[in-house]
Formats: structure tokens, C-alpha cells, sequence
């Protein structure tokens, strides 16, 4: 199993998978799904793209300190893991919480990042969603797994995909996924987006940046309450931040669309290769 040390105390399992003369894609997994966030679109990124993917700190096979996480904690490690591997330039593709961790990355290390597109994210959370993050901690402290597996499975996945043919094993996909995860991780992460301030950063973002948001999406919608930053006002505040939404979906477009959510990305990642 390829491991990369980072620091002293801390290693990260990763895997490099794809064309070997293709661009690197560093990807960022949400807080409950991790790596395994991208399943089902990476087949068709790897067409494309090498996929530089890992469990980030706390999470899977990699270490997991007894700490304070932090979005921008995780954001400084990806640096590292590129260090360890040898790789001086990549795109970066986050969702969820690994979506708010592309956005410090690219703002903090603009000389590692060709391109990056942070996938239903924010920058800020307003009250709703950081009173969301503070019951989903208190939830992941009291509550059985699988039972907090299912609650946050009801605001991730909209209720009509929940009711097709795609969607009818989606509660125990959730359950599976979710169930490897260690509980104190959880709490962190829960804490961390809770937590989150990224809007001083959201000025000094000099790489191209694609917010992509599901319009129906309740954990991290395009647009947020005034005390949040979202991606349509992100956009506003810098041109280089774009936004693409995706209509009549919630929060899992890599679950719900994932050929829709490869195309846009991949070609959004193709045109930042083109020199100006």
C-alpha cells in the first residue's frame, strides 16, 4: 500500500491512478464519505486525467492524531502529499467539505494549482448551516451510526432520486461508506465546516476557480443568508471564481448526475490549459 510521510508522526495513504502522460487531478473527499466520495465519476475522470486520490488526515487507512481539524489544516497537507509524490503542479477537484478545502487551497497555494472546481461548497456558513453542522456533531455523538448515517442521507440526496431505480440502495451505500469513518474524525470535521471562515481568503484567489452547486441542495446551496459566503456572491467578489448549478438536483451531483458533473468539470479543467 503506497503511504506518503508528511510530518513525523502523521502518513497518508494515497493512490495514483490514470494515463501516466496525463495532468494530475488532487481530489478532496467530503467529511462523512471521504475518497470514496468520487466512485462513481472517477472511471471517467481517469479517461482524461490522473487521479491523485487519499485519505486525508483522521480518515481511512492514513493516521489519525487525536487534534483539532481544521479546513485549512487539511488544505496545507494536500501540499505535503504533493511533496511526497513528487508533483509540483495539479488541478483540484474538492466536494462537499473537500469543496471548501479546495477553495483554501487554491487561495494559500496558487504556485501548486493549475485550475480548481470545488464542488457543492461554500466559504463561509451562514446560521442555518452552521447550527446543521453543530446538531450533526451532537448526532454523531448520541445517535447510532447507521440512524445518523440515514438523517444525513436525507439532506444530502434529493427525495426523488431516493425513489428511482438509481437510488434504491442509496441508504445502505450511505450506511457503508459513513460506517468506515472513525466517530471523533466525524465530530472534527462537523466542527471544522462549523467553524469555518475562508472569506478573507476568497479575494486573494488568483487561479481559476469553478463553484459547482446543485440548486436544490440545502447543505450547501449557491446562495447563503448574509452572515455566509456562497458561491454566486463568491463569484461577485472575484472574477476569477465562476459558478456552474446544476437544476433540480440537491447536494450529491456526483451521485445524482455523475456524467453531467465529469463533463463540466473536465472541460472547465481543459480550458485552463489554454494559454490565454
Amino acid at each position: 500500500m503506497p503511504y506518503a510521510e508528511i510530518d513525523d508522526s502523521v502518513r497518508l495513504y494515497y493512490e495514483l491512478t490514470g494515463p501516466d502522460d496525463s495532468p494530475v487531478v488532487l481530489q478532496f473527499g467530503g467529511g462523512l464519505f471521504g475518497r470514496h466520495n468520487f466512485g462513481l465519476v472517477n472511471d471517467g475522470f481517469r479517461e482524461t486525467f490522473r487521479l491523485l486520490s487519499f485519505d486525508a488526515r483522521g480518515y481511512g487507512a492514513s493516521s489519525q492524531p487525536r487534534e483539532r481539524y481544521t479546513i485549512e489544516g487539511w488544505a496545507d497537507d494536500g501540499v505535503r502529499l504533493l511533496d511526497a509524490v513528487g508533483l509540483e503542479r495539479v488541478f483540484v477537484h474538492g466536494t462537499s467539505m473537500g469543496g471548501m478545502i479546495a477553495i483554501a487551497f487554491v487561495a494559500k497555494h496558487p504556485e501548486r494549482t493549475i485550475a480548481a472546481c470545488a464542488d457543492v461548497a461554500f466559504a463561509k456558513p451562514d446560521l442555518y448551516r452552521r447550527t446543521l453542522f453543530r446538531v450533526w456533531r451532537r448526532m454523531a455523538e448520541t445517535m447510532p451510526w447507521d440512524e445518523f448515517s440515514d438523517h444525513v442521507t436525507t439532506q444530502a440526496v434529493g427525495a426523488r432520486f431516493m425513489e428511482s431505480r438509481e437510488g434504491e440502495n442509496i441508504f445502505q451505500l450511505v450506511r457503508d461508506i459513513v460506517g468506515l469513518n472513525d466517530p471523533y474524525t466525524v465530530r472534527q470535521a462537523c466542527l471544522a465546516m462549523e467553524e469555518m471562515d475562508l472569506s478573507p481568503l476568497v479575494p486573494k484567489i488568483e487561479r481559476p476557480l469553478l463553484m459547482t452547486n446543485g440548486t436544490h441542495d440545502i447543505l450547501c446551496p449557491p446562495d447563503l443568508a448574509p452572515s455566509g459566503l456562497g458561491a454566486r456572491r463568491m463569484a461577485e467578489l472575484n472574477p476569477n471564481v465562476s459558478v456552474v448549478e446544476f437544476p433540480d438536483i440537491g447536494h450529491a451531483d456526483l451521485v445524482e448526475c455523475p456524467a453531467d458533473a465529469v463533463s463540466i468539470v473536465t472541460e472547465f479543467f481543459q480550458r485552463a490549459l489554454v494559454p490565454a
